[in-house]
């Protein structure tokens, strides 16, 4: 079983999900901005 003194908190575990879900749309973000980028200057 899990010792609850070492799972992090609630908050803890929010931020870490909202950090993470940041990073992922940041980097969706950055994919799809290249590729409109490459569509207009090399299209």
């Amino acid at each position: 079983m899990q010792d609850p003194n070492k799972s992090p908190s609630q908050a803890d575990r929010k931020a870490a999900n909202r950090r993470l879900g940041l990073i992922l749309f940041s980097i969706v973000m950055v994919f799809f901005l290249g590729f409109f980028a490459k569509m207009i200057f090399l299209g």
